[in-house]
């Protein structure tokens, strides 16, 4: 019986080829979508399971109380690390984990050192995978482990690279490190995961780096992590972290603490994510591209399904005689209802096969687009839960494509049928609504595409409110070395400007609490020398600039933003005061526009800026006209290594930022035109199916309106009639649902940005109505005008 279904469901495919191919693909490229989201899901929720020990972990994060908001960062005290590894027995193993800024030399060649200090405990508690050497030469503070990765990068292969020697530099100091150790890279789903290779050192060698830092300072930040074996003893070390609140209050008045926190491992990236926690770990994906992909692919292969009901409700149209036939033989219903269940099935595992040789395609194209994101690897053999999600989606997409078509066809008598009174095909409301979903939900990703390209217009000539286009930042240590530098870059004619700055936009920015008339709020606090208004373009509104070298201005003076003069009610704000640290009386003199420091993901903070002499200058500030960046980027370079040879150039072009944004607007353009086009496509399949089964349908009626005089028009209108009311109902329903969609996730990628307008729902609307018109029209227009004789011939 088997082998009957089997050998009539092959005859079936073949007498209608044209349709199953186009459906096999477009199911295949559909199931490819869903393989991919399925990966993209995957990722996100193994973050970090690949530690052994991860359930056990915990992070020492704080929560800081200030004006009734709530804030959770994800650092702690150093001398807190200290304090629990040598008087928390409950705890079993602690390490401080804090990133390093120095560089890695190898002969004359430089390399990003991209080194974390821990201490010993930290590869007890994580898992590793040494491939030479071993974690215990951590103990060794002259020693440096690094991934597999960066041994290849520094000297082609791993076993080349154990034993080898380089220079770790930071500032003006050299010291010599073995390479002790080699280990796998982290996979990219990991909260150590750092692009281009991995290193660390023993946390002794933060002391070498940062010689000025105090012992026992609490003003020390990093990331500290304990390992609880018995996690029925957490409550214990939660309690017992808490009266230690009090020796960071009384050292760090404008960070108060109300609350040690313990965040699981596990979790900890997710919660990052979630909260926009700042902490110095890789952080888990975005949830929008998470959660989008699925919902995308979801609703793609609906309508793949759909596409696959409605051709198969069009094919078993000329197969009635055969299943009256069928049935006066002996068979009985629930026979042709799995007949026609498996043909669809075979349907969909030749789709299947496709989707399964294009997701690698899919999977490359994912990982371009999302960047550092997210990387995808597809490995069937090693991940049994994809194997058992493939099985699953054969299965369901069998069921939901064929049930309709499988019993509603079976229900019809055989008496019916072989006496030709059954009149059976075109559309009914069931196909009708089939076909308005697919396109709403086409529309979806077409609305999406035009918002998101508009969107990036809009950011990228968002005014930020200073030249971010035209301005280069680049640390330096100390006076000497900027005045040297600036000396060596004055010799630019393009470039037009330079200054000089401890704290700036674009690096580094204190950001603590100040108060004017008993009102208290956090703002940023930009340190700043001479000309920088000038160089980062920043445009005064009321005042005046900082005087060149007066102490009066070093002293009281400050500089203030348009929304921080709002902050605080002041409508006239030049000569009013503000506190800063409780005693320090500063006086406003200036007003600029609003800047935006966070770039356009987060609310602009109110900001101000403060005058200080060039010897605490620790940033050169360069401004050159925009076409000119890259020029003066090169030179500013190659500078730089005539200076300083033993340290990487550390200046970025602040315009990078924006790029950041472009890149992202443009690939999630990418993402949404290629599942609009897909849909769109397959959403034209079925409509092109039921129109040519209405017209089978309608073949007679056709031929005798001819013969009674009715025109071309008439008869396309006829014809498309219901099927406009179709298109018309999807437009406005994938319209709102394409509005609603991508407001939703620009909301939760960014503060600021463009949302859907009429304009972008218009060009989806009418690029659907016309590819729908093209791909309908000529096939009326051919019926339209056929000789009514060649219709009525077989009456």
């Amino acid at each position: 019986m088997i082998k009957n279904y089997l050998l009539i469901t092959y005859r079936s495919m073949m007498k209608n080829k044209a349709f199953i191919i186009i459906n096999v693909f477009g199911m295949g490229i559909a199931l490819a979508c869903c393989i991919v989201s399925y990966l993209a899901y995957q990722y996100d929720s193994d973050f970090d399971t690949v530690h052994k020990n991860g359930e056990h972990i915990y992070r020492v994060s704080v929560i800081r109380s200030f004006e009734n908001t709530s804030t959770r960062f994800g650092y702690a005290s150093l001398p807190l690390g200290e304090i629990m590894d040598k008087t928390f027995q409950d705890v079993d193993h602690s390490s401080l984990y804090t990133d390093s800024y120095s560089n890695f030399k190898r002969e004359d060649d430089l390399f990003a050192s991209r080194v974390s200090y821990v201490e010993p405990d930290f590869f007890q508690m994580f898992s590793f995978n040494f491939i030479a050497g071993s974690s215990d030469a951590i103990r060794d503070k002259s020693n440096v482990l690094i991934s597999e990765s960066m041994a290849v990068r520094l000297f082609n292969s791993p076993a080349e690279a154990l034993g080898k020697t380089m220079t770790q530099v930071y500032g003006q100091e050299l010291k010599e490190v073995k390479i002790a150790g080699i280990f796998q890279d982290p996979p990219m789903n990991s909260s150590f995961h750092k692009q281009g290779g991995l290193a660390f050192m023993n946390f002794e060698n933060y002391k070498d780096e940062f010689p000025h830092a105090p012992e026992n300072d609490w003003h020390q930040l990093g990331t500290l992590f304990i390992q609880i074996n018995h996690t029925d003893r957490k409550d214990i070390v939660y309690k017992q972290l808490q009266p230690y609140i009090k020796n960071n209050n009384e050292v760090q008045e404008n960070f108060q603490l109300a609350e040690f926190a313990l965040d699981p491992f596990l979790s900890m990236a997710h919660h990052d994510r979630d909260e926009d926690v700042r902490s110095q770990t890789w952080g888990a994906p975005p949830v929008a591209a998470i959660i989008g992909s699925v919902i995308m692919s979801g609703l793609i292969l609906l309508i793949a399904c759909f596409n696959l009901t409605n051709t198969a409700i069009a094919i078993s149209s000329r197969r009635l005689k055969e299943i009256g036939i069928r049935k006066v033989m002996g068979s009985v219903r629930i026979q042709l209802i799995i007949q026609f269940i498996g043909e669809t099935t075979c349907a969909c595992l030749l789709a299947l096969i496709v989707g399964v040789a294009l997701t690698n395609f899919l999977v490359e194209g994912w990982n371009l687009m999302t960047g550092n994101n997210i990387h995808l690897e597809v490995n069937y053999f090693d991940q049994p839960s994809i194997l058992f999600f493939i099985i699953a989606l054969l299965i369901i997409t069998g069921i939901i494509a064929g049930s309709y078509p499988a019993f509603y066809i079976s229900k019809f008598q055989p008496v019916s049928i072989l006496k030709g009174k059954l009149k059976f095909g075109g559309t009914n409301y069931f196909t009708r609504i089939l076909l308005c979903l697919q396109f709403a939900i086409s529309l979806i990703s077409i609305v999406s595409a035009f918002a998101f390209l508009q969107n990036a217009r809009y950011q990228r000539e968002y005014d930020l409110g200073f030249d971010i286009r035209g301005s280069l930042i680049a640390p330096v240590n100390n006076r000497s070395e900027f005045d040297t530098y600036r000396n060596a870059l004055q010799n630019n004619p393009e470039i037009l400007s330079i200054a000089g700055a401890k704290s700036s936009i674009g690096s580094f920015r204190m950001h603590e609490a100040v108060e004017h008339e008993m009102k208290k709020a956090e703002v940023d606090i930009v340190e700043a020398g001479d000309d920088y208004l000038k160089t980062f373009n920043l445009q005064l509104t009321q005042g005046r600039d900082f005087i060149s070298n007066s102490e009066t201005d070093m002293k009281e003076s400050v500089i203030i933003t348009e929304n921080m003069a709002t902050l605080f009610g002041l409508t006239q704000p030049l000569g009013k005061e503000i506190v800063w640290r409780d005693s320090i009386r500063l006086f406003v003199i200036g007003v600029v526009k609003d800047i935006y420091t966070q770039g356009l993901w987060r609310d602009r903070d109110a900001l101000m800026m403060r005058y200080i002499p060039a010897d605490q200058y620790s940033n050169i500030i360069v401004n050159a006209k925009a076409e000119n960046i890259a020029s003066v980027q090169d030179y500013m370079q190659k500078e730089w290594y005539k200076i300083f040879p033993n340290r990487l150039y550390p200046g970025r072009m602040l315009s990078s930022d924006l790029q950041t944004v472009t890149n992202l607007n443009m690939s999630v353009v990418y993402g949404y035109t290629f599942l609009g086009t897909l849909a769109l496509l397959l959403s034209v399949t079925g409509l092109f199916s039921l129109v040519s089964l209405n017209i089978v349908k309608r073949m007679k009626e056709i031929g005798v309106r001819k013969i009674l005089g009715a025109s071309v028009f008439n008869i396309s209108r006829i014809i498309n009639a219901e099927f406009i009311i179709i298109l018309l109902v999807a437009s406005a329903l994938g319209a709102w649902a394409g509005y609603t969609w991508s407001n939703t996730i620009m909301s939760n990628m960014w503060r600021y940005y463009k949302g859907v307008d009429i304009y972008a729902a218009a060009m989806a609307v009418g690029l659907l109505l016309t590819i729908c018109g093209l791909t309908i029209g000529y096939k009326i227009y051919t019926i339209a005008t056929m000789d009514p004789v060649k219709t009525l011939r077989d009456e």
